[in-house]
């Protein structure tokens, strides 16, 4: 087996350096518009247009089209540094680069249409196929309504799950690349948290769809263990445990921005505790206590993410199987991670008292969109670790196609 190992598998490290502080560059401008963000429900144009002159819409791109092509660790901390500026930005930098990476899955010349004009194009990205599709010369035919369009304001692309029937009459799921021009986009996103997203609703309607921009969604989840072997690091990547751990990047970046603001407001020193004599919150051991508590939630739930990045990254690179075991021990500690975000966020509100809850605290909107994001169908801990569970027994039922 003749290996297409180029020098980009040795690059990540400078790369992630680079992109990491560049991200990191732009938390100030982020936090700033957040309550614009917040309050308009979309990214202010100075957001899109701050993270593509970063080039942190080409991180996961192909390298071959211009992009970074960097691998889930470099993707883990870029994405969460542009989350602790911005919940809602680093939702919609997460959607695009995740659909950046499985466009490299898709056909020459699929690839050459999303990206060889654009190396920065923006996606959405919806894994359920609530669609219909009807065989045609040359392609499919598709009419649907996906929801939670997050990125449905600033994408060029969309990546959509549908139906499919094959030639060979067998039946599977798809993914499609539709030009979001194609698409009609309805307002529907009213939430409570990670407001900016514009996580919408788009609609199809007798789309047609070229055979050279699907792909059965099985030919990608047959990489689950191991990706393809033939291509680069990224793309040796497990797919699912890649796919899933990619949904927590913005998630840290929030409970560490949740943690930032807190000890920024703490060094103050004139919060004081009502109905005490403490004038100085830090001089409370109860206080100290709280704030330890989030800081080490927080912390461990950084350390878990990132570790099972590397996990993910050495086997790419080892060319080593992800076995159904590690696979859903990682589903299983991701939710717990995610888990140990939002209560470390919980606890930092009790730290900063009834005026962390004011509209003028910065820290409410963060803890809006953390209690939002991490209820994602990939993020919660509930079902994960059943199938932890039911793997330490030996019982491997189909739980999730996303093991």
């Amino acid at each position: 087996m003749v290996l297409n190992m180029d020098c980009a598998d040795a690059d990540q490290a400078p790369l992630r350096t680079e992109l990491a502080a560049k991200a990191a560059a732009l938390i100030p401008l982020l936090r700033s518009n957040a309550p614009r963000a917040d309050r308009d429900r979309r990214l202010p144009e100075e957001n899109v247009a701050a993270l593509e002159e970063a080039g942190l819409f080409r991180i996961c791109a192909p390298r071959r089209w211009g992009g970074y092509e960097g691998d889930c660790r470099t993707y883990m901390d870029v994405i969460s540094e542009v989350g602790r500026g911005c919940g809602s930005t680093a939702w919609v930098a997460f959607i695009s680069n995740t659909g950046a990476w499985i466009a490299g899955y898709f056909p020459e010349e699929a690839q050459r249409e999303i990206f060889a004009q654009n190396p920065d194009t923006r996606f959405i990205g919806i894994l359920a196929p609530t669609a219909t599709t009807a065989r045609v010369e040359g392609g499919y035919r598709v009419n649907g309504t996906w929801g939670y369009a997050s990125g449905s304001l600033h994408a060029h692309w969309a990546l959509l799950t549908v139906p499919l029937t094959l030639d060979d009459g067998r039946r599977d799921l798809g993914l499609i690349m539709v030009p979001m021009r194609e698409l009609t986009v309805e307002d529907t996103w009213y939430s409570v948290g990670v407001r900016g997203s514009g996580s919408n609703t788009v609609t199809a309607k007798d789309v047609f769809v070229p055979d050279h921009r699907l792909i059965p969604l099985s030919k990608v989840m047959a990489f689950n263990a191991l990706g393809d072997t033939e291509r680069t690091l990224p793309y040796r990547q497990a797919f699912a445990a890649t796919a899933v751990i990619a949904v927590a990047a913005p998630v840290l970046g929030m409970a560490n921005a949740a943690l930032d603001l807190t000890r920024e407001r703490m060094a103050a020193g004139n919060k004081r505790i009502a109905y005490s004599t403490y004038g100085d919150t830090r001089q409370s051991p109860a206080m100290q206590l709280q704030l330890a508590e989030a800081a080490s939630l927080i912390g461990t739930a950084n350390a878990s993410v990132k570790a099972w990045c590397d996990h993910i990254v050495n086997a790419a690179a080892s060319l080593q199987q992800l076995s159904y075991d590690d696979r859903a021990r990682m589903r299983a500690e991701l939710g717990l991670a995610m888990d140990h975000c939002r209560k470390g966020v919980d606890l930092l509100m009790s730290v900063q008292g009834t005026s962390g809850f004011m509209e003028a605290n910065p820290i409410q909107q963060v803890w809006r969109d953390i209690g939002t994001a991490t209820r994602h169908g990939l993020l919660t801990p509930e079902v994960p670790l059943e199938i932890y569970g039911r793997a330490l027994f030996d019982d491997y039922p189909n739980l999730s196609a996303f093991v």
